[in-house]
């Protein structure tokens, strides 16, 4: 018995280290808040992302619009752009976006990997956004891009 309880732990381990385990029934401790986005796991294929605008560096008007696409082979649960006065902006996902069904055909979701969001009123002078794409599968990847405000 202490062998196949040695051998169940050992699996139970590595399941849960590779990312394997989930719990239909786990709920929140009373008191605690169950969080929507998916868990954070070690993904060996993050999800793909690019800015598109605001390019880095560049001087654009107050409250222009980030735009980019992101991709996932999980999809893409959300994408958020932290700027530097601490706002974060969600993106509205789900756009086309030109090019990226061609360059990625294989992708679930490429015809609509587009997203956008308006960068709130700053101040003018130097910036950055944070962008943080999360992936359905709990994956994720940060962008930092810097630009100017007028």
């Amino acid at each position: 018995m202490r062998g196949t309880l040695h051998l169940g732990l050992i699996l139970t381990v590595a399941a849960v280290a590779a990312g394997c385990e989930k719990s239909e029934t786990a709920r929140p401790a009373p008191g605690s808040e169950a969080s929507s986005a998916p868990a954070a796991t070690p993904d060996s294929r993050p999800p793909l992302a690019m800015f598109n605008s605001p390019n880095e560096g560049e001087t654009v008007p107050n409250k222009s619009w980030c735009t980019g696409w992101a991709l996932d082979d999980s999809g893409i649960f959300q994408v958020t752009g932290a700027l530097d006065t601490g706002v974060v902006a969600p993106a509205r996902t789900g756009m086309p976006f030109p090019g990226v069904k061609e360059a990625y055909p294989k992708m679930p979701e490429n015809e609509t990997a587009g997203f956008m969001f308006q960068i709130p009123d700053l101040p003018s002078g130097p910036h950055s956004i944070k962008l943080e794409v999360v992936a359905k599968d709990g994956g994720r990847l940060s962008l930092t891009r810097k630009f100017n405000v007028k």
